[in-house]
């Protein structure tokens, strides 16, 4: 009878680990999906100008490297913002790669490459940390470096 208990209780211990596992995996796919929502949200928004969405997408306290150096605030985000020229040139590669890392953080890497001129182009790296506040989802630190590249 005893060796019945502890196969009942492995069991059960076995079947609540495996519903457990696959729970956090549907709750990783979930947070993945609503970060790529955000991401992609934000991303049109900045290629169309509309610096509003991507200010509001963003922490009052974000933390913003670009090429290496510290950008001072999101109002000098703002400025850069509605001050490039747009419409961007349209990039040859340009790949999303979301990681979730909690139910409410994840971050996601952007790789694009598009020419500068006939010989040179641009690979641009942007990573970007997300969190999850009050429901919402907002980058809390990005981290953007472009190189020029010869075309091979």
């Amino acid at each position: 009878m005893k060796i019945i208990q502890n196969s009942v209780a492995v069991l059960f211990l076995v079947l609540g680990t495996i519903n457990r596992t696959s729970a956090q995996t549907e709750d990783m796919e979930a947070v993945k999906t609503e970060i790529q929502a955000t991401a992609l949200r934000e991303q049109q928004a900045f290629k169309s100008g509309d610096c509003t969405t991507v200010l509001n997408l963003m922490e009052s306290d974000i933390t913003f490297l670009a090429n290496g150096r510290r950008v001072p605030s999101k109002g000098v985000v703002g400025k850069f913002c509605n001050s490039i020229p747009r419409p961007f040139k349209k990039p040859t590669m340009d790949t999303l790669q979301i990681y979730p890392l909690s139910s409410d953080t994840g971050y996601a890497i952007r790789t694009l490459e598009y020419p500068k001129d006939e010989k040179t182009k641009m690979k641009e790296f942007v990573t970007k940390i997300w969190r999850k506040t009050n429901g919402e989802w907002k980058i809390s630190h990005l981290h953007s470096t472009v190189r020029e590249l010869p075309i091979e």
